[in-house]
């Protein structure tokens, strides 16, 4: 009984693995192409304690940072998240919120709100 080597098939398979992610790469850092402009936005708080600030894009909630109450940050916004849709929704949840037992275990912002974004704007947020 003959028996078969895997290792063949096994470098067929990384080849091509290797062949599709040097692809991806080599189309991302096309030099033609320029980067996408940076969207930024300024985060004015006038809380008394800190927040974590979310960038919610249909079902993705990406978190940006920690914003200290009393406090103005500045955040680059993936580009991913900018021009897939015209508005962007921040949420602000205080730290320390999440699983209390008067909340639930289910994560709940404080507050959202909405603003139009465009690739390249610098967008300004002010928490009250």
């Amino acid at each position: 009984m003959r028996t078969r080597s895997a290792v063949p098939v096994l470098m067929l398979v990384l080849a091509s693995f290797l062949a599709s992610c040097g692809g991806a790469h080599a189309a991302a850092s096309d030099p033609n192409r320029p980067p996408p402009p940076k969207t930024t936005v300024e985060v004015d708080s006038r809380k008394t304690v800190d927040v974590n600030l979310f960038v919610l894009n249909g079902t993705r909630r990406m978190r940006l940072g920690l914003v200290p109450g009393m406090s103005t940050r500045n955040f680059v916004i993936p580009a991913d998240l900018v021009g897939t849709s015209e508005r962007l929704r921040f949420a602000v949840e205080v730290i320390g919120t999440l699983g209390h037992k008067s909340i639930g275990s289910e994560r709940t912002f404080e507050s959202e709100q909405e603003l139009t974004a465009s690739p390249g704007d610098e967008l300004k947020l002010t928490l009250y």
